[in-house]
């Protein structure tokens, strides 16, 4: 059954909701779910759309489908579906009406994309009731998701297919851990509230702990702790400062050029360069050096934030870019990424070329500058060839998760990876971590129109079976 009927019976739904009878309901909805949020932040309504961005349209869907799900009066007799579909769903296909009524009954939930068949449907699993994973009939969302998606969604069946409805909220991995925790702590409390006569007279024939969480979820409240978590998130995202950005050799990020201006004969500068141990003579038509260092960009920064000097040794694995030279224009340029780098490039240049240079001089940019500049600009050609780029990537990745298994690190409570498999908890915490990374590593492909990195061999190596 094609989604467009669908689409046709909602559309003709929402201009049922402009009817005077309606209009102070769904404000009392929209209300409820955004304005405690815009409160806590202290958002005003322009801010509040700035902040969202591209989000509000997908937000305000999500909103108003919980509208079609509402249901007013003193006795919950009142409900919006019911008025449509009684007074002009006779214009509506069998399908169309069916779509309608399933909407209404409709609940949210957390849902995880465990299987992607990108154009045709994702296979997700409710994180919160739990239960069988069910195949979703998703043709444009299937070709955007990533594994281990978590979303913020309903979902409807009609005719023995199942489908997401308009709205889809994406949390991230680590909201995500966020709220199920909450929601634990939330059915936990309630729980303990039913009492003992009503424990005995549900456990005979349902499972308690599943019909709390549907209450919660079926509840009025139950999208609005969606909306609020994820709206919080995202706003506090959007205000919050650029991270603070550091190199491989831990120093803040600072885009620095050093402008030597030539004295000497250019040949023998550029034979001296040649000469320096550390410099190495770049392919192209301009006279061109890449300066770097022993030792990969991943284990330089390990030995450094541990306090070991970084030295030459038959046992460092790769690399380490520290900046790039180039002489043209009766000058010597020295590009790097910090200003200690800028100071150490200075001092090394100066005591190998003498006075064949003249004194340097040193310009800053910090990188919000340099985005601010750089954006609206058109895309310029990368130093670095695409299958040379991905092939860095790669290697990096691959050092870092072979390190991941054997170093301490806080995803795991400061615990290696091997051993943090060994108890049940750790487990947990593995699996998110291997989760986190599988997602970020494929949304960066999506970006990038490249390959993901393979972890299936990480999983093997920790002897965990996918969860699928």
């Amino acid at each position: 059954m094609s989604a467009s009927r669908f689409d046709k019976a909602t559309e003709n739904l929402v201009r049922w909701c402009a009817r005077d009878e309606w209009l102070e309901p769904q404000l009392d909805i929209y209300t409820a779910h955004v304005a405690q949020v815009a409160d806590i932040l202290d958002v005003s309504d322009d801010e509040f759309e700035e902040l969202i961005g591209d989000a509000a349209d997908m937000l305000g869907v999500f909103i108003l489908e919980d509208f079609f799900t509402a249901r007013f009066g003193e006795d919950g007799e009142l409900n919006v579906v019911d008025d449509y579909l009684k007074r002009l769903g006779w214009r509506e296909t069998a399908p169309g009406r069916r779509y309608l009524e399933s909407l209404r009954d409709s609940m949210v939930s957390l849902y995880e994309v465990v299987g992607i068949n990108p154009g045709r449907s994702l296979t997700v699993r409710d994180l919160i009731l739990g239960g069988e994973s069910v195949t979703v009939h998703e043709k444009l969302g299937s070709k955007s998701a990533a594994p281990w998606d978590r979303l913020a969604a309903r979902i409807v069946e009609v005719n023995g297919t199942m489908y997401f409805t308009g709205a889809v909220l994406r949390f991230r991995q680590e909201l995500s851990l966020q709220f199920l925790s909450m929601v634990d702590e939330m059915a936990m409390e309630r729980e303990e509230d039913i009492t003992e006569e009503a424990r005995r007279i549900l456990a005979e024939s349902v499972d308690i702990r599943s019909v709390v969480r549907e209450f919660m979820l079926g509840g009025g409240h139950g999208a609005q702790m969606f909306t609020q978590t994820w709206l919080l998130d995202t706003l506090l995202q959007a205000q919050a400062p650029l991270p603070a950005l550091h190199n491989t050799d831990d120093e803040p990020i600072v885009f620095c050029r050093v402008r030597f201006p030539i004295v000497g004969d250019e040949a023998e500068i550029a034979t001296m360069l040649d000469g320096i141990e550390c410099f190495a003579r770049d392919e192209g038509d301009v006279p061109s050096w890449t300066w770097s260092v022993p030792g990969s960009p991943l284990h330089r920064m390990a030995l450094l934030r541990r306090g070991i000097e970084v030295r030459k040794s038959e046992s460092m694995i790769g690399t380490t870019s520290l900046g790039h030279a180039e002489m043209e224009g009766g000058a010597l340029t020295l590009f790097v990424n910090s200003r200690g780098r800028a100071e150490r490039g200075r001092d090394l240049l100066v005591s190998c070329l003498g006075d064949r240079v003249g004194p340097p001089l040193i310009s800053y940019q910090d990188p919000e500058k340099a985005l601010e500049e750089d954006a609206g600009q058109p895309d310029r050609e990368h130093e670095t060839e695409p299958k040379e780029a991905a092939l860095v990537m790669r290697a990096c990745t691959d050092e870092y998760c072979r390190r991941m298994l054997d170093d301490p690190h806080p995803s795991v409570d400061g615990k290696t990876l091997r051993q943090a498999v060994k108890t049940r908890k750790g487990r947990e915490k593995a699996i998110d971590w291997l989760k986190q990374l599988e997602n970020t590593e494929h949304r960066r492909a999506l970006q990038q129109g490249d390959r993901p990195y393979d972890t299936s061999w990480l999983w093997r190596e920790l002897g965990i079976e996918v969860p699928r």
